[in-house]
């Protein structure tokens, strides 16, 4: 009997490490982003024991890493029901709601994960979102202070607070804050990106595109960071390079209009003034009623001395509403009437 009960205990305590050791592999695999394969190993442990709230846990969270707030809801209220006093899983919970767009659900759980753990930094930064989503920015700005001064290395609500104070027109503010992102990563590619942007309004655009490039070298892809490196490039005369970074835009987002349209003015400072038409062309197809591509396009052709569809351009940019071209109308064109066939307007 002795060497039963001996070889149960052994038992139990194999399934035991072996749990463990299956907690710990869909824990790494969670956070390598591999959802379907940690997904598959908490389905498993829950299978074998339906209250283990450790899995209800990783497996909420799996099922926010893969956009099913629903079934990370539901997971999440599992484990909160045999482990009502943990913070971690109200603010998880309360995420999965305020991605699902239900705030109001979303601030009350993360109200209680605050209330269980009163330092709890993240949980102010999501508060801070969702107050955002419903429009109280002075809320916002409170909790996403709040959440820097519990813990001096959240990027994330540094990060927010920036954004929310670029969107209030703060730049310094918003610089300093950035700043900060960076010193905690400095391959932290959205942090340079907005540091650039706040660069720009305080217009140092040579400051702003070094900004830009140090998104770049961090992410190969970012078009946002070409395109406003390009502009800054522009800014600063720089038209053969800043005609490169469009062009780098395109092959990442084809049918980018202000990318098509900003290499176009680039082109026209270059004098290539086909390859302007052509550019100012393609942003059309794109963006429907682009004014400022049909006046674009009127003054490169008016540099290729083809008046007729310069004043056409010119013509239609200002019927659309684009004030500027009646200057070029009053010094180039003669009085036009509309194209009957809805093709613009044509030169008498």
């Amino acid at each position: 009997m002795k060497h039963i009960i001996a070889f149960a205990f052994l038992l139990v305590t194999s399934i035991s490490f072996g749990q463990t050791d299956a907690k710990i592999r869909a824990a790494k695999l969670y956070e390598k982003g591999k959802y379907k394969k940690a997904l598959r190993i908490y389905d498993s442990l829950l299978n074998a024991n339906s209250n283990d709230t450790d899995s209800y846990y990783g497996r909420g969270l799996v099922k926010l890493g893969m956009s099913d707030f629903d079934g990370a809801i539901k997971d999440f209220k599992k484990e909160l029901k045999m482990s009502p006093n943990d913070a971690d899983a109200f603010l998880n919970k309360g995420i999965a709601e305020y991605k699902n767009a239900d705030n109001r659900s979303a601030l009350d759980d993360i109200n209680h994960s605050i209330g269980l753990r009163p330092d709890f930094s993240d949980a102010f930064n999501y508060k801070g979102n969702v107050e955002l989503a419903q429009g109280d920015t002075l809320k916002a700005m409170d909790d996403y202070t709040r959440s820097v001064q519990l813990d001096s290395t959240n990027m994330d609500g540094f990060f927010n607070r920036a954004y929310l104070e670029i969107e209030r027109s703060k730049y310094d503010d918003a610089f300093n804050d950035l700043t900060v992102v960076i010193s905690l990563d400095t391959k932290d590619a959205p942090a340079f990106f907005y540091r650039g942007l706040t660069l720009d309004e305080m217009k140092k655009y040579l400051d702003a595109a070094n900004d830009y490039n140090k998104a770049i070298q961090a992410d190969l892809n970012y078009a946002e960071a070409y395109l406003n490196r390009g502009l800054d490039k522009y800014q600063l005369g720089f038209y053969d390079v800043g005609s490169a970074d469009f062009t780098e835009v395109i092959k990442r987002d084809s049918d980018n209009a202000v990318a098509y349209y900003c290499r176009a003015l680039c082109k026209d400072k270059l004098k290539d003034f086909k390859g302007a038409v052509d550019d100012y062309t393609t942003a059309m197809r794109y963006q429907e009623n682009y004014t400022e591509a049909f006046y674009g396009r009127g003054n490169s052709y008016l540099s290729l001395g083809d008046k007729e569809k310069a004043c056409n351009d010119f013509y239609t940019a200002y019927g659309f509403g684009y004030a500027p071209a009646k200057t070029n109308i009053d010094n180039y064109c003669k009085p036009a009437k509309k194209d009957k066939k809805g093709g613009g307007w044509k030169m008498n």
